[in-house]
């Protein structure tokens, strides 16, 4: 009969710089790689605040249905992105690092994505922020008296 037998071993060293994984990394080189990982996470949302800028620089100040589906979708986006914050982090958590600076720069990004989707909101006029948009809750005055001025003819 046939027999082949496959060594599980290899005898060869790994490459140079070469990590199978966070495992196999010890002590302060550990420490370095997830804090790397943990910015990077952090600094996803910066990247796209450009493209969002951009997109919604280019959608005009029209009220069209483009505009709206455009701005709807950048604004559950950014939403989505704050809520998820603790899913983002998950692989990361208890892993010895303190991640509240890394959460802190995430959400300052997601922040940033609202800021910018409701500053649009605001220029084509769909925020109420300014007076006028809430002057029908202002009470109207209904005097009590008049005065009528009396002639002698």
């Amino acid at each position: 009969m046939w027999e082949i037998k496959i060594k599980k071993e290899n005898s060869l060293p790994d490459p140079v710089g070469y990590k199978k994984a966070f495992d196999d990394c010890q002590g302060q080189e550990l420490r370095d790689d997830l804090e790397k990982k943990a910015m990077g996470i952090a600094k996803g949302g910066f990247g796209n605040i450009f493209m969002i800028m951009f997109t919604l620089y280019m959608t005009g100040n029209m009220m069209n249905i483009f505009t709206i589906v455009i701005i709807g979708q950048f604004l559950w986006q950014a939403i989505s992105t704050i809520a998820k914050m603790d899913q983002a982090f998950s692989l990361l958590e208890n892993r010895g690092i303190s991640l509240f600076f890394y959460k802190l720069i995430y959400l300052s990004a997601g922040l940033l994505q609202l800021g910018v989707v409701l500053y649009k909101l605001y220029n084509i006029g769909l925020l109420p922020l300014n007076s006028a948009d809430w002057i029908d809750l202002v009470p109207l005055h209904h005097q009590e008296e008049i005065v009528v001025p009396y002639s002698y003819n």
